[in-house]
């Protein structure tokens, strides 16, 4: 019977049910629909840093170009700036490569130097970073850990493109869709080791990390969870990796991520919010351990051997999701609902058919698909970060294939 404990290692401590309702409690207060603080969020997202202490950059399309516009205002609607593509002629499809071989300093003179604005429609957005290979860490949120009955950070490739902060996803039956808003990493360069982060720039975004449980719970290896299998699998779907409207490229990156805050709502109720400064791994720790496994294949996606990224440095450009705070829709089964499953499994002969493992996450795929808190097509989902704006989500009915 201990053996299932590996399935959730939270419960290796056996809490009294007293402590467990407490535990709960606790998790419970994490999401307050009230808190004027927590609601005010998204519009505090908007606020832009001045380019002295914060660039942030917005990638767009004219003339079959690709333009990036250092974002001076945002009214939810609209981005005004500066065009710094025009102003430097150079139109990268990344925008850290348009003030590439410029100091921090340089880049803030040409800024105040241009008289010249222009506005954009956060409808007309690109993705604030191109791509579709990223490194992503879960369970890097104390209480993340807690609801999900994992205990420490692992790490797995995610395989999707990236989608603007105006965003649709395209709902598929059988999913059970849930929610991750996240801070996102990005470097200008390779990185191949945690001292790199000391003499270059680096990125911040916000993203929605969309995950199908139902995926996830079918593919995973439920004795070895932070070995990562079936993550890949459960995230890298079209639409799963909607990006903020901007890249924000801080002058002191260190003091900047202490000031952020995850926000994230459905249909306008809050479920997540937390601060970056709570992470387990923080980002110097993060790129060490990613770079610990370099080329290793022990990664599954598509049910083959594969790498957390290619060669020996993490690359340029691609995203790190440095993992989400509670309130995701998925929780860990109850042990209550762990002996009940064992009870089922031993006098209703389901031994005969299947291993325990495997039959217990099965009972439970089954009693999540009645948890209405999965979205759904109709729901809307605003995922925010100080500093880095919001993205928001349309969830929507899949379109036959006849009218795609």
């Amino acid at each position: 019977m201990l053996t299932l404990l590996k399935i959730y290692p939270q419960y290796s401590q056996l809490l009294h049910p007293a402590d467990l309702l407490k535990s709960r409690k606790l998790l419970n207060s994490v999401v307050v629909k009230n808190d004027p603080a927590i609601v005010s969020l998204s519009k505090k997202a908007r606020r832009i840093k001045p380019p002295e202490q914060a660039l942030s950059l917005s990638r767009f399309k004219k003339d079959g170009q690709i333009h990036t516009l250092v974002v001076l205002e945002d009214n939810g609607g609209y981005l005004t700036g500066i065009d710094i593509s025009a102003e430097l002629n150079r139109f990268e499809t990344n925008s850290f490569d348009v003030i590439k071989g410029f100091t921090y300093e340089e880049v803030v003179k040409k800024i105040y130097r241009s008289t010249k604005r222009i506005t954009v429609k956060y409808a007309d957005l690109l993705p604030s970073v191109a791509g579709n290979q990223h490194l992503a860490i879960g369970i890097n949120y104390a209480e993340h850990g807690k609801e999900t009955g994992q205990v420490k950070p692992f790490m797995f490739p995610k395989f999707v493109k990236t989608d603007p902060a105006v965003h649709q996803l395209s709902y598929t039956k059988g999913w059970l869709l849930d929610h991750e808003v996240e801070l996102g990493v990005v470097f200008p360069s390779p990185v191949c080791s945690a001292a790199d982060l000391n003499h270059m720039m680096v990125g911040f975004l916000v993203v929605n990390d969309f995950t199908d449980r139902a995926t996830l719970m079918r593919k995973m290896d439920s004795q070895n969870v932070t070995g990562g299998k079936g993550f890949p699998d459960a995230k890298s779907k079209k639409g799963y990796l909607p990006t903020g409207p901007y890249l924000v490229v801080p002058k002191d990156w260190r003091a900047f991520v202490k000031q952020l805050r995850l926000h994230l709502s459905v249909n306008g109720t809050v479920r997540q919010s937390g601060d970056a400064k709570d992470m387990v791994w923080n980002i110097d720790k993060i790129i060490e351990r990613s770079l610990s496994v370099k080329s290793k294949r022990n990664s599954y996606y598509n049910d083959n051997m594969v790498k957390l990224f290619e060669g020996n440095c993490i690359p340029a450009h691609s995203i790190i999701m440095t993992g989400t705070p509670a309130g995701v829709v998925f929780n860990a089964p109850t042990k209550g609902f762990i002996f009940g499953a064992v009870t089922g499994y031993i006098f209703t002969g389901g031994f005969l058919n299947a291993k325990m493992h495997p039959y217990i996450l099965q009972q439970y795929l089954r009693k999540e698909r009645k948890n209405p808190r999965y979205l759904n097509p109709g729901d809307r989902v605003e995922s925010s970060i100080t500093y880095l704006g919001t993205i928001n989500t349309s969830v929507m009915e899949q379109l036959p294939e006849t009218l795609k």
